[in-house]
C-alpha cells in the first residue's frame, strides 16, 4: 500500500456513504443518527434524490475532527 498515488485520500473522500452505512460507520443506531442531523451537529449531507441522502468520507472525517477534545 506504499506504492498507492498521494492523491487516493482525497478521492476516497468524495464517496459518499448511505444513510445507513454512515450510521454503521459512526456506530450510532439511525434513529441517533436522524436526531443528530436534525440537530444541525452533524455533518454535511448529499442529497442523493428527494427522498435520499448521504454522507461523504470528507464530511464524515471532519465531522469526527470537530468533535475531538483537546
Amino acid at each position: 500500500m506504499a506504492n498507492l498515488p498521494a492523491a487516493l485520500p482525497a478521492i476516497n473522500d468524495l464517496q459518499v456513504l448511505r444513510f445507513n452505512e454512515w450510521c454503521t460507520l459512526a456506530g450510532v443506531s439511525q434513529r441517533t443518527g436522524r436526531r443528530i442531523l436534525a440537530s444541525g451537529s452533524g455533518p454535511t449531507i448529499v442529497r442523493l434524490s428527494s427522498k435520499r441522502m448521504g454522507i461523504s468520507i470528507g464530511a464524515h472525517r471532519a465531522w469526527l475532527a470537530s468533535r475531538e477534545r483537546a
